[in-house]
């Protein structure tokens, strides 16, 4: 199976919300806490394409970024929304003393006042010789302001516009994974070479679709 397009599929499941067929999915398997992709797949039959694509959603998240909205659907600690990782990962030792480590990031904002501001919180105050770190996490979240009426959005960090593309997913991937495309299936010397030229093209996402026409 070609895992471009799995991913494809995956970074359209986190994008088209209202779509029908998404729904589906999300009855069927159930969703994340931030409802950004399905559980698991764990049954064995009736859902084996879509496990497929589930399998594969690690390749996608790993190089996937937030930017934060609301901040309803974003994990204040544990997603990454402000630099290149998480904050629990930037600031283990903070992230030690947080007292709302599942936090969403519109948990941790106060919108009061002129212009709002962070409120999170700890367990204990902190020391002499932690206030430079404490300066540093603060710096880090202050360049960042929730908007209400803004939803929070992904963005696919390989590519300078933010959304995925199959020629940005390829640029990443082991060039001699089999897996990467799908040749066997392709080129069989039964197939007319239109066809098999035809083939090649939609598996690398450069044949229009009706939504590109």
């Amino acid at each position: 199976m070609n895992i471009a397009l799995l991913c494809k599929w995956s970074w359209r499941n986190v994008n088209e919300r209202e779509a029908l067929w998404r729904q589906v999915i999300s009855q069927k398997c159930g969703e994340d806490d931030g409802r950004w992709h399905s559980h698991e797949v764990s049954e064995r039959f009736g859902v084996g394409l879509w496990k497929s694509i589930r399998k594969e959603w690690d390749i996608l998240s790993s190089r996937l970024a937030f930017q934060v909205g609301n901040g309803q659907r974003v994990r204040f600690w544990r997603d990454k929304w402000c630099g290149d990782e998480p904050l629990y990962v930037s600031f283990p030792s903070l992230f030690t003393l947080s007292l709302t480590k599942e936090a969403w990031v519109a948990d941790v904002w106060n919108p009061e006042g002129e212009g709002g501001g962070w409120t999170p919180l700890f367990s204990r105050a902190f020391n002499n010789w932690e206030l430079d770190l404490v300066e540093r996490f603060l710096q880090t979240i202050q360049a960042i302001k929730v908007q209400r009426d803004v939803d929070d959005r992904v963005i696919w960090t390989t590519a300078r516009c933010g959304t995925f593309s199959f020629n940005s997913l390829y640029s990443i991937l082991e060039p001699g994974d089999s897996l990467l495309f799908p040749c066997g299936s392709i080129w069989r010397s039964s197939t007319p070479p239109k066809v098999a030229f035809f083939a090649c093209k939609a598996s690398w996402g450069k044949v229009l679709t009706l939504n590109q026409l």
